[in-house]
């Protein structure tokens, strides 16, 4: 059902500053765009064979919700690669497991859905369906 781990999300406070770190390290920057809906500026690095995604909420209400009270950074996530997202939601909403969305959402190239942490072990997985879009 689940292929590899895609990549590991971090809420950040300056997106800015945690890139000149990754880079620091001689990471590769994949991608970079800015998320009006989701309230987000993100940035995707690359790291062996998967990615870590850096998140600055670009919202008081949206760093508040993602990073919390004091909070330089966090993981908030972690990205799974599946191969089809529609396929995976419906099998995991029959273990038990709510999604955010009731469908999958595009951001850039890929087809996504976030589970709902307290219906999974505490962890809030991304099944990420990769060059979908």
């Amino acid at each position: 059902m689940l292929k590899r781990i895609d990549h590991v999300g971090v809420v950040v406070d300056d997106l800015a500053e945690a890139r000149a770190f990754l880079e620091s390290l001689g990471m590769v920057l994949e991608r970079a765009q800015e998320v009006p809906e989701r309230n987000v500026k993100i940035a995707f690095y690359h790291c062996g064979d998967g990615r870590i995604e850096l998140i600055e909420p670009t919202t008081p209400e949206a760093r508040e919700r993602r990073l919390g009270e004091g909070n330089q950074a966090r993981i908030e996530h972690i990205g799974v690669e599946v191969d089809d997202v529609p396929t995976i939601m419906r099998a995991v909403r029959g273990l038990g497991v709510d999604l955010t969305t009731s469908e999958p959402v595009a951001v850039g190239p890929n087809l996504n859905a976030w589970t709902q942490p307290a219906t999974s072990a505490g962890i809030q997985f991304q099944l990420v369906q990769r060059d979908a879009v």
